[in-house]
């Protein structure tokens, strides 16, 4: 009989080989990510810093600016169109009259 393990085809040296380049790969790519998290973090701090507001009063504002958004795009869906105005009809592609 003999010693040696059955070979099924796996080359062990090449799947070694293959997640140590690998684990490299994610290494590169986790300083990467970090890298340019801190240069975002301090173009956002910079960004901030030349608005004259503090954090809170942006996000209030960025608050009032959406509530106003949502307000006037659900006004516009609710409002009738005017008269002579066209719709497009329902899956055709051509205009219809608005009854």
């Amino acid at each position: 009989m003999s010693s040696r393990p059955p070979d099924h085809g796996f080359n062990s040296r090449l799947f070694l080989g293959g997640a140590v380049l690998t684990a490299v790969g994610s290494l590169v790519a986790s300083v990467g990510l970090g890298l340019s998290s801190v240069a975002l973090l301090e173009a956002v701090r910079r960004w901030q810093r030349g608005t004259e507001m503090s954090p809170g009063q942006l996000a209030r504002h960025a608050l009032g600016v959406a509530q106003v958004a949502t307000s006037a795009g659900a006004q516009a869906w609710q409002a009738p169109m005017p008269d002579g105005r066209r719709a497009v009809g329902a899956g055709d592609g051509r205009a219809q009259p608005v009854s």
